[in-house]
């Protein structure tokens, strides 16, 4: 099924995108994800609307794109410098929770690891939310596993990090970091 099929018509393809986007529920987010699986002009509008003034669309889009790359990563590549360069500007949990998932899937840019990595640090803070931060410490964990000089300071901020958490989730995933890096 194509988009053109989802709307009747054909005549002013964005205006069409952002309404059905406003208006989504989880049950179509599957329709969604084939269509723009199999669609790259699609995708890539899609993509686009990540940045729109409507947080509403913004957050479906992302969720679509999301989806959709967590299926067929080769499809964001083009775009995670974009997507890192947009983090530090995203009010939206939902749109920074979605931002991290789509970095954690893929390599990050030589030149784009110093600004992102005091990105990721300032989503640690506790006013963000569990799963924003949690996927930052998993790009985190990954930078530091690749890159040796990264270990330390990672160890001492999920140490820190510990000593003022409260969420079961956060705590496991701390642990589970510190595992890691001390049999590095």
């Amino acid at each position: 099924m194509t988009f053109s099929g989802l709307s009747g018509k054909n005549n002013d393809a964005e205006l069409l995108l952002r309404n059905r986007l406003r208006s989504f529920g989880k049950s179509e987010i599957y329709l969604w994800k084939e269509m723009v699986s199999k669609d790259d002009s699609l995708f890539t509008q899609i993509f686009q609307l990540i940045f729109c003034d409507d947080p509403k669309i913004a957050w479906h889009a992302a969720w679509v794109i999301d989806q959709a790359s967590e299926a067929d990563p080769v499809k964001l590549e083009p775009y995670v410098a974009g997507l890192i360069d947009q983090l530090p500007k995203l009010k939206s949990s939902a749109l920074k929770r979605h931002f991290t998932r789509m970095i954690n899937r893929h390599a990050i840019p030589e030149n784009r690891m110093g600004s992102l990595i005091d990105v990721l640090y300032n989503l640690l803070s506790p006013a963000e939310a569990i799963a924003v931060r949690a996927n930052a410490l998993e790009i985190l964990l990954k930078m530091a596993l690749s890159e040796p000089e990264l270990r330390d300071e990672l160890r001492c901020v999920t140490e820190a990090m510990l000593e003022e958490e409260s969420t079961p989730g956060m705590i496991s995933k701390g642990k589970k970091i510190l595992r890691l890096l001390k049999n590095q």
